[in-house]
């Protein structure tokens, strides 16, 4: 399978992008702006200016800026303390996933376009219906789920349409869902046919954070009686373990995009709901990192992939969290967002 280049220039993306049997081209028009005058895109002065992308999809301004990307030695000291007690694995496991997000190092970033939500069921069927694509899952004819009694597991004809595949209930009203069981792959194709691309991993967390430094963009400490995002929780106890005690966000797997309150920034479900694909090759621990727009490694096996999901628990869920797969793998805990750059 042939994969497309993104090019950064987000609205001069490459007209055509071949994968498989199919060619994914463009949709239709430019962006369009709410009304209020003829503000230009590239003449935005800070966070939280929207725009509507040629998907439909609201997307919001993320300002130039810096920030402190990964964590701190004591950090990750701590998040690998609580993986050993609460996930029961060794210490070599445990330090295998959270010293990858060292050293903590300062990033500078040009302004961009963000989706202020994940792509949703119903834009990613609007997306099918016009190119005619078939996912990853659809080709293959499965992919992997959490389902009831039998934990994470490889579900024969699960795909985007249906992530459960029969195994489990599906979810009512799935419209305004976040697509999930889409594969690297797949979301690229999406993002190009609407004139956008995926986030690099610095932006990603860039956003995440919106001008925060701690933990979760609503401090340190694990949501209680506050609404802030659709985690591992009461509710999916009987589904997964690792729950956070007490929070009960109402929804076992995802929920509609929007139903929990948004960052500093506008931008809605970037830690919960469904984890989300980034553009970027993942490398190990962060080594010789650019200080300005890094793209992440020039090769690689495996994509990065952040936020954490309905499924996750605190540790998942920080906004330094990495994790990653491979361009292929899809989930029913991953999907994404898709972003734009700023005319030159």
């Amino acid at each position: 399978m042939r994969q497309g280049r993104v090019s950064l220039t987000g609205l001069t993306i490459g007209a055509v992008l071949a994968l498989g049997a199919l060619t994914v081209r463009p949709g239709p028009g430019l962006a369009e702006y709410h009304p209020g005058g003829p503000t230009q895109p590239n003449a935005a002065q800070g966070p939280g200016q929207e725009i509507v992308g040629r998907d439909g999809a609201t997307m919001i301004l993320v300002p130039q800026g810096s920030f402190w990307m990964g964590s701190t030695r004591e950090e990750v000291d701590v998040a690998i303390q609580d993986c050993r007690m609460s996930q029961e694995v060794d210490e070599a496991t445990c330090v295998g996933w959270y010293e990858d997000e060292m050293p903590r190092h300062k990033v500078s970033l040009d302004a961009f376009y963000l989706d202020a939500q994940e792509v949703t069921h119903r834009l990613f069927a609007q997306f099918t219906a016009a190119t005619g694509y078939l996912t990853t899952a659809e080709r293959e004819g499965w992919a992997k789920a959490w389902v009831q009694g039998r934990g994470l597991v490889s579900v024969k004809g699960a795909s985007w349409r249906q992530p459960e595949g029969g195994e489990t209930p599906s979810l009512p009203h799935r419209d305004q869902h976040p697509v999930v069981s889409v594969s690297w792959e797949d979301a690229t194709a999406y993002c190009l046919w609407a004139g956008k691309r995926l986030p690099t991993e610095s932006e990603w967390e860039y956003a995440a954070r919106a001008g925060t430094d701690t933990l979760f963009w609503w401090g340190d400490e694990v949501p209680h009686d506050r609404k802030v995002g659709n985690i591992a929780d009461e509710s999916a106890r009987y589904l997964i373990g690792g729950i956070v005690q007490g929070y009960n966000d109402g929804y076992p797997r995802t929920s509609p995009v929007g139903s929990f309150e948004p960052n500093p920034w506008g931008l809605h479900g970037m830690i919960g709901n469904v984890a989300e694909w980034t553009q970027d090759w993942y490398g190990g621990s962060y080594k010789k990192e650019p200080e300005h727009n890094p793209q992440g490694p020039a090769t690689g096996q495996y994509k990065v992939i952040r936020g954490g999901s309905w499924a996750n628990g605190p540790l998942r869920a920080r906004s330094a969290n990495r994790d990653w797969d491979t361009p292929i793998y899809r989930h029913d805990t991953v999907g994404f967002r898709c972003a734009m750059s700023l005319p030159k």
